[in-house]
C-alpha cells in the first residue's frame, strides 16, 4: 500500500483524493489527545540532544545508506536514504505537538473479513483528534527503481533490525499482501508517500499504529502527515459507539467499477465498503454524481468559464454531499470560495472560505498552503487576486 498526502489545490484548483494501501495489523494504537507547544522550552533541551544522535550503517549501495536514530521523536526511525535527505531528517527537532495515550475513543477487535481493526468507544465528535503517528521507517523512493532487488532487501534487513526492540517489534506485527521478502512487504503493504523537503525528497513512510485503519470508500476520518513527519487522523464527522474508525487508501471520486479494480489489482483485497455493496440502481446513481461532479469541477476550475453560475457552485456542492465525501471536501469548498469571489458575491467567497478552512485543517493541517490562502481570503475578500473578476455577470 502506498498512500499519497493532499496536494494544493490552488494550482489545479481540483480536489485529490488521497491514495492510501491495505493495512492488517497487530500492534496496538496510541489513540492521542493533542496540545500545542509553542517553541522550544529550555527543560526540553537535553532531550533533544539525545533524540538527534544518530547512527549510520557501514552497508551502503550507490548513494543510499541506512541511518538510524533509536530516540528520534521519542520512539525511533530508520531511513533508507541518501545523504542530503538524512540531514533533512535529522534536522526535525521542533516539538510542536505533545501526545498522550488515550483508549477512551476507541478499541482494537477483529472485523470480518478484514483483520484486525478500530472501533469507537464512545461518540466521537467531529474534529476530534483520533491518532498522531510517527514512521518506523523511511525510504527513498528511487532506491526500488536504481538499486537491485537483493541490495534492497539488504538495506531492509538492517533498517529494521537495527531500530529500538519495540519499534522493531511493532514494525513485524503488520502483515503484508503481496508475498516475498517480509519487511520489505510490509512497506508495500502499509505505506504512505511523505514528502522531507527538496526535489529528491519522496520517500515511503510505514506508520505502524495506522495500519490498523482500515479503508472504506466513504471513510469517517481524515488524515495528513505535517512537516515533522507525525501522521494525524481527525474524525470527518460525528462517529457512533462500535462504529469501525476508517480512512480512504484510493482516490475516492472514481466511479464504483474503477475503485474496484484499483484495491483489486493494486492493493490485493476487493473492496465491500456500503459504498461498493450498493445495489445495482443506486450504485448507478452514485456513479452518475460522480460524472456530473467532475464535469462541473472542470466549469468551476476554468476561471475564464462562462458556463459557471452561483447555481452551478451549489449542484457541485449538493453532489459532494449526497456522496458522503465529508473526507474530501476542502478542495470543493476551495473552488466555491474562488467562484464566488470572482463574482463579487463577498458573503459567499467568505463563507466557503471559512469552511475550507475548517475542512483543510483536517485534510491538509495548518501548514497547507490552501489553508492559509483561504484564511486570507476569508478576512479580506475584496483584496484577494480573485475578487470580482467577472462584474459583468449579473445574479439575483
Amino acid at each position: 500500500m502506498r498512500a499519497t498526502s493532499c496536494c494544493s489545490f490552488l494550482i489545479a484548483t481540483l480536489p485529490m483524493g488521497h491514495a492510501l494501501q491495505p493495512y492488517i495489523s497487530q500492534n496496538t494504537c496510541s489513540l492521542v489527545d493533542i496540545q500545542d507547544v509553542e517553541g522550544y522550552r529550555d527543560d526540553n533541551s537535553i532531550d533533544d540532544k539525545r533524540s538527534n544522535v544518530w547512527s549510520t550503517s557501514s552497508d551502503c549501495f550507490d548513494e543510499y545508506c541506512v541511518y538510524t536514530n533509536n530516540a528520534f521523536l521519542g520512539e525511533g526511525i530508520s531511513l533508507i536514504t541518501t545523504a542530503s535527505n538524512y540531514l533533512r531528517v535529522s534536522e526535525i527537532q521542533t516539538r510542536e505537538a505533545v501526545s498522550r495515550s488515550s483508549y477512551d475513543k476507541a478499541r482494537i477487535i477483529e472485523i470480518p473479513g478484514k483483520g484486525k481493526g478500530l472501533v469507537a468507544n464512545r461518540t466521537i465528535r467531529k474534529g476530534e483528534a483520533i491518532m498522531a503517528a510517527r514512521p518506523a521507517l523511511l525510504v527513498h523512493r528511487d532506491a526500488f527503481s536504481e538499486l537491485p532487488l537483493e541490495d534492497i532487501f539488504h538495506l531492509m534487513d538492517v533498517a529494521v533490525n537495527n531500530l529500538p526492540k519495540p519499534r522493531k517489534e511493532s514494525y513485524l506485527a503488520q502483515a503484508g499482501t503481496m508475498g516475498g521478502h517480509k519487511i520489505t512487504d510490509i512497506l508495500f503493504t502499509n505505506s504512505f508517500q511523505v514528502a522531507v523537503g527538496g526535489h529528491d525528497g519522496f520517500h515511503y513512510g510505514n506508520f505502524p499504529e495506522v495500519s490498523l485503519l482500515n479503508h472504506d470508500c466513504r471513510p469517517n476520518l481524515a488524515f495528513f502527515i505535517d512537516r515533522n513527519l507525525t501522521h494525524y487522523t481527525h474524525a470527518v464527522r460525528d462517529i457512533e459507539p462500535g462504529e469501525e474508525l476508517t480512512i480512504s487508501y484510493i482516490d475516492p471520486l472514481q466511479v464504483r467499477s474503477v475503485r474496484q479494480e484499483r484495491t483489486r489489482n493494486t492493493l490485493g483485497f476487493s473492496c465491500a465498503c456500503s459504498h461498493c455493496t450498493l445495489s445495482e440502481n443506486d450504485a448507478d446513481a452514485s456513479d452518475a454524481r460522480l460524472l456530473t461532479m467532475s464535469r462541473i469541477e472542470s466549469e468551476l476550475a476554468d476561471f475564464s468559464s462562462q458556463a459557471s453560475s452561483p447555481a452551478l457552485i451549489e449542484e457541485y456542492l449538493s453532489l459532494y454531499r449526497r456522496e458522503g465525501l465529508e473526507h474530501n471536501l476542502a478542495g470543493a469548498y476551495t473552488l466555491a470560495a474562488l467562484n464566488y469571489n470572482l463574482f463579487g458575491k463577498a458573503d459567499m467567497a467568505k463563507k466557503y472560505a471559512q469552511l475550507s478552512v475548517e475542512a483543510g485543517l483536517l485534510e491538509s493541517g495548518p501548514d497547507a498552503a490552501d489553508v492559509r490562502e483561504m484564511k486570507t481570503l476569508a478576512d479580506y475578500p475584496e483584496s484577494h487576486w480573485s475578487w470580482n473578476k467577472k462584474p459583468y455577470r449579473i445574479y439575483n
